[in-house]
């Protein structure tokens, strides 16, 4: 039996089992932290794994990116050579030197002859068609992004924004609009590569307006050209760089996808070879006669000293052409006329009251005028000097008295006074002068006091009281007038032709 000691030793017992059971949780906790060891490594190892593929599949990424970028920049260059190749087998008629188009990884080519659109009409009070035809589109074309060779252009097309890398050659100068149509058609052409050659099918079809060359008066018209095309905003910058005011429907507005441009043939004034042109002519029996030919539905015959035409004479109005001046002055403002006038240009103002001197030496000078020559009557001089035009747009009277003096008294076809619907010319009281083209087909002169009217007169009707000692004289030199009236862009001459090309692999 054991011994029972005071101080309770037998607890000797419990200490060496505690030892134990401290004993066995160390062995415990010594695997536990090797575990974690083993845990870590094989994380440590899976991260670096999984950051070695997002590298991996990050720099294939950029690789890709880059050479679709170069393949691009290929496409364009390529498709650059064959636009050029195009438009000189337009022009020469010569089956274009080979044009290779790939070999790409990425994209492809793609020919779709139907693509496209243009379409020309002349519009008056009616409306003719003069070309109506696809253009078709030749394309390197890899997801959103195209290099499309169309109606003479190349156009770049990312998702929905569209660059010009070349001009469709469209151009615009002094009144002349050159319009080159090409069509290309051929379905030979696609896949990743392909060698083309660019060959013109059939001769140049010349796009002809209808000819009124001959006419001694042009109503206005308009041309207008539609394009319909997927790469509507490329064109619509091109068209409105060559043609600065042309456009009068934008990509984005009406029909999506197309586009037109507008240019007037505006009114136009040649060949007057009348004295006095007008509806009807009433001349005092006092009178003198006319000195020169009249057009006319009404005169008594014994007061012309000339032939009478009974046709011709129905002038057409300039009342839009003032009213556009007047609008195109208010945006640039209206000052006061200088005494001389020396320099060439466009001169806005609101009266003409004082006396002036234009000097037309360095350049053709137009005046606008938003009310009247005179207020309410012109008794100054306005003379004009110099080999060029004077043109003076009145958007409201001419009341010229006393001994003015209106025009070059040299040379009266220099001096052109046009009016509106809203003006009327008078003369009276007095000896003035005037030595122009007196141009208002939609309003009534009349002629009274003893003016010396040189030149010529086109009005609605014409009234000449007894202006003995004064004369209405005709000036040979009128004859050689030709003139549009109004701002611009205007249309004299259409040069525009439509070119068949076709395409082979």
């Amino acid at each position: 039996m054991g011994r029972v000691f005071p101080d309770g030793r037998s607890g000797d017992r419990r200490t060496d089992g505690s030892e134990g059971r401290s004993s066995t949780g160390s062995r415990s906790g010594t695997g536990s932290r090797g575990q974690a060891h083993v845990l870590g490594l094989v994380l440590l190892v899976g991260l670096v794994a999984v950051a070695s593929v997002g590298i991996v599949m990050l720099g294939s990424t950029a690789l890709d990116a880059r050479e679709t970028t170069a393949e691009t920049e290929r496409a364009e260059g390529s498709m650059l050579e064959f636009t050029h190749a195009a438009k000189t087998a337009a022009i020469t008629g010569q089956r274009s030197t080979t044009v290779t188009l790939g070999p790409f990884d990425h994209g492809s080519v793609e020919t779709r002859p139907d693509d496209g659109r243009v379409r020309i009409t002349h519009v008056t009070d009616s409306e003719e068609v003069l070309y109506d035809a696809s253009l078709g589109t030749i394309a390197y074309v890899d997801g959103e992004t195209e290099i499309a060779a169309q109606g003479g252009g190349l156009w770049r097309r990312e998702g929905d924004d569209v660059v010009s890398l070349s001009s469709p050659g469209v151009e615009y100068r002094d009144g002349t609009l050159s319009v080159p149509v090409v069509h290309v058609t051929g379905d030979g052409v696609h896949g990743r590569s392909s060698d083309v050659a660019v060959t013109r099918s059939s001769s140049p079809t010349t796009i002809d307006r209808p000819d009124r060359d001959g006419d001694r008066f042009h109503a206005s018209a308009d041309v207008r050209i539609e394009i319909e095309s997927a790469y509507c905003e490329g064109w619509e910058r091109d068209l409105e760089a060559a043609v600065p005011g042309s456009v009068v429907e934008r990509c984005s507005e009406g029909q999506p996808g197309r586009l037109r441009i507008e240019l007037t043939e505006p009114t136009t004034i040649r060949s007057i070879e009348s004295a006095v042109v007008a509806h009807e002519i009433d001349v005092h029996r006092d009178a003198p006669p006319i000195e020169g030919d009249v057009r006319t539905a009404a005169v008594d015959d014994d007061r012309v000293d000339g032939t009478v035409h009974d046709t011709g004479y129905d002038a057409p109005s300039v009342d839009d052409a003032v009213d556009a001046m007047v609008d195109r002055c208010a945006d640039e403002g209206f000052e006061s006329l200088p005494e001389e006038v020396t320099e060439p240009g466009r001169y806005c103002v609101d009266t003409i009251d004082d006396g002036h001197t234009i000097d037309t030496s360095a350049g053709a000078v137009e005046i606008v005028v938003r009310d009247s020559i005179g207020d309410p009557n012109y008794q100054e001089d306005l003379r004009v000097e110099g080999e060029n035009d004077l043109t003076i747009y009145v958007d409201g009277d001419l009341s010229a008295r006393g001994n003015a003096v209106i025009g070059n008294e040299s040379d009266p076809s220099r001096t052109r006074l046009l009016f509106s619907a809203d003006g009327s010319v008078t003369t009276a009281n007095g000896n003035p002068t005037i030595a122009a083209l007196v141009y208002a087909p939609d309003s009534t002169v009349s002629v009274q006091g003893n003016p010396t009217i040189d030149g010529s007169i086109v009005a609605q009707r014409v009234e000449i009281d007894n202006i003995r000692p004064g004369v209405v004289r005709y000036d040979d030199r009128i004859a050689g007038v030709d003139t549009t009236p109004g701002p611009g862009p205007h249309l004299r001459y259409l040069d525009a032709t439509a070119y068949e090309l076709s395409i082979d692999d």
